[in-house]
């Protein structure tokens, strides 16, 4: 069970969840990549085996921190609120009420806009930014927060 699941509201639910666009994950098992092929391809282990490993180490840390990182990440819509919630034990959530929010701003690059991934930006009236990067479809999430307020903001007249 997610955690937005497990932080939900008497009759809030989920409207939309989404995380890291799939080239996050490209990303991190290209740079983990060398390590497994040494240490498979490697074998019977000599002295330039050993080396080729130790030298390919330190990016399969980085692939296993990234790849932690993009498992904990939940970034949702619900009926009431936008959270962001990273960490697997200790956990850090951003929140903000959906009628709190001011603006919700989306950058993408070329390669962004091509492959459907970018940077979303959520500015809470009283509160800092909830800065999500790398999002899978990012104009969908801002169009989630934005339809998301419109209800809220009926539900109130």
């Amino acid at each position: 069970m997610s955690y937005v699941s497990r932080t939900l509201g008497g009759k809030e639910r989920v409207l939309y969840l989404t995380g890291y666009h799939w080239i996050y994950w490209v990303g991190t098992v290209a740079v983990g990549a060398p390590f497994v092929a040494v240490a498979i391809g490697g074998l019977p282990y000599g002295g330039w085996d050993f080396f080729l490993l130790a030298a390919a180490l330190i990016p399969f840390a980085y692939a296993v921190y990234y790849f932690v990182h993009g498992i904990a990440l939940e970034v949702a819509v619900t009926t009431d609120r936008f959270v962001k919630k990273t960490g697997l034990v200790s956990i850090t959530s951003e929140e903000v009420s959906l009628d709190k929010i001011e603006e919700v701003n989306v950058s993408e690059s070329i390669l962004g806009r091509i492959f459907g991934y970018g940077n979303v930006d959520v500015h809470g009236t009283g509160a800092g930014a909830i800065y999500v990067k790398m999002v899978n479809d990012p104009v969908r999430l801002r169009r989630e927060i934005q339809s998301a307020r419109e209800h809220v903001r009926n539900r109130g007249e």
